[in-house]
């Protein structure tokens, strides 16, 4: 097994589904986390599928904000949008999915996790090969 090759499938399979998840799969990343791997390889393919909600694992808290970071108050703060309602308001979720503009922030935000927690990554990875009994091959 080729990490290399597992851990790019595994960064496209992410980048993808952040380009097509829906305003309550991110609302959900954000608020809980979530998001995890299926991964399935052999010599000749590597398949990855990214899921939300399953057994917590190393990209669990991926895009995780606990509702603290208002995903559009970081980037165009708060004179732009108005203030959101508070946090743990219940309308606070309706403004982030009637809101297109959210929508891409919070793709956004999610995408750079995944840019800058490659450590995330390379841990799922590590551990998945871990669970096939093989050691990788470092693919460098």
């Amino acid at each position: 097994m080729n990490k290399k090759i597992i851990l790019e499938s595994l960064t496209r399979a992410l980048e993808s589904w952040v380009r097509n998840a829906s305003a309550a799969q991110l609302w959900h990343v954000h608020q809980e986390g979530g998001l995890g791997a299926v991964i399935e390889a052999n010599d000749e393919v590597v398949q990855v599928r990214i899921v939300l909600g399953g057994t917590p694992d190393a990209l669990s808290d991926i895009g995780k904000t606990d509702g603290r970071l208002p995903v559009t108050e970081a980037f165009l703060g708060t004179a732009a949008w108005g203030a959101p309602p508070a946090q743990g308001n219940p309308a606070r979720e309706q403004w982030f999915m009637s809101s297109e503009l959210a929508h891409a922030h919070a793709r956004q935000y999610v995408a750079a996790e995944v840019a800058e927690r490659r450590d995330l990554l390379e841990r799922c990875v590590d551990e998945w090969i871990a669970r096939q009994g093989g050691a990788p091959e470092s693919g460098s």
